[in-house]
């Protein structure tokens, strides 16, 4: 059954017909102030803070970019340890001053999470445990000398797959440790992106002989599997907790099935049932859209579809009769809306006058 919303404006006509006394729509409104969270609704104040935490996120990303290379290995570490205890010192106290602090706290929390694989790969680094490229060399490269290169970057990407792994394993367990203790959403974020890092690189290190880092049919079908996991976990978990982590899982969840069957569904090659499988999840989405009374599934649903649809004008049918095909068959869905409409305008003062 989908979640009801209230306003006050449905408050006011219900003390009008006489549902509640005008007392209790003040005792309503008093409890509502009181439980719910002071981050539940966008302003200006939540607005400058998301900004905030993308700006710190972007510019230290940038930062790291420039300088990276022209640091030594100690200046690696110092900089990481230094801005994982500033920021993880800084989202603490914010966050023990209560609701009052609490998103930018958390938000903090993500950026100190995100430097912690830096923090990790610039250990290894200097523990010299991180795998170096093999190089390329122009003489005599010759059928055995070629397999011998072929044979040392399928090495290399084996191990570079295990120090991804390195650092996304542990990340996982910081991001597990500080969501135990927050509760947070935006860490519930780096957790799945954590989950996701680890699975792919599973998938990579089971296809052995890989010489390059490209996304197959095997780690497309993680990542959509995944993407389905979140959204059914998005939707046992409506209502169920003081905040709101659907959404989030929603968000993350439609974003891995887009990417896991777009990668496989949409080139000029991909095979028909690619296809197929991207409609049926375009509508089963679409579909759940009512009963859940969601509205992001409801966009993503039709998206994909009219995603598919216009694949098949451009690509396999190639032809302007087939747009106009969808114009008639867009008009069809219309009819066949209203025709829905009048049936059920007809058939409830029917069922109500019983």
């Amino acid at each position: 059954m989908p979640t009801r919303r209230f306003t006050q404006r449905d408050l006011e006509r219900w003390v009008e017909r006489g549902l509640i006394t005008s007392d209790q729509r003040d005792a309503i409104l008093r409890d509502l102030e009181t439980s719910q969270p002071d981050d539940t609704g966008l302003n200006l104040t939540t607005l400058l803070y998301y900004s905030g935490g993308l700006l710190v996120l972007v510019a230290y990303g940038i930062f790291l970019g420039l300088q990276w290379e022209q640091m030594n290995e100690a200046g690696r570490v110092a900089i990481s340890a230094g801005s994982l205890a500033f920021f993880a010192v800084v989202s603490y106290l914010l966050s023990a001053q209560g609701s009052r602090f609490r998103l930018p706290g958390e938000l903090l929390q993500v950026v100190a999470i995100t430097i912690f694989p830096l923090l990790i790969f610039a250990l290894l680094d200097v523990a010299s445990v991180w795998p170096d490229e093999p190089a390329f060399r122009f003489t005599r490269f010759d059928s055995a000398t070629r397999a011998a290169y072929n044979s040392a970057r399928a090495d290399y990407h084996a191990d570079l797959t295990l120090a991804r792994m390195a650092l996304s394993l542990p990340t996982l367990l910081a991001a597990l440790v500080v969501f135990r203790w927050s509760r947070s959403p935006f860490v519930l974020v780096a957790i799945v992106v954590a989950i996701a890092s680890l699975a792919v690189d599973l998938t990579l290190l089971a296809d052995t002989g890989r010489t390059s880092y490209e996304l197959e049919t095997g780690q497309t079908l993680v990542i959509a599997a995944l993407g389905a996991a979140l959204l059914a976990g998005g939707v046992l978990s409506r209502d169920r907790y003081e905040r709101d982590y659907s959404l989030w899982l929603y968000v993350m969840g439609l974003a891995g099935l887009t990417l896991g069957l777009s990668i496989e569904a949409f080139p000029s090659n991909a095979a028909p049932g690619w296809g197929i499988l991207w409609l049926i999840a375009g509508l089963t989405v679409l579909g759940l859209s009512v009963p859940l009374q969601e509205r992001l599934f409801a966009a993503a649903g039709l998206l994909a579809i009219f995603a598919f649809l216009v694949r098949l004008v451009f690509e396999v049918f190639e032809s302007a009769n087939a747009a106009f095909a969808l114009i008639v068959l867009g008009v069809l869905v219309i009819a066949a809306g209203v025709i829905y409409q009048r049936l059920i305008e007809g058939v409830i003062p029917r069922t109500q006058s019983r």
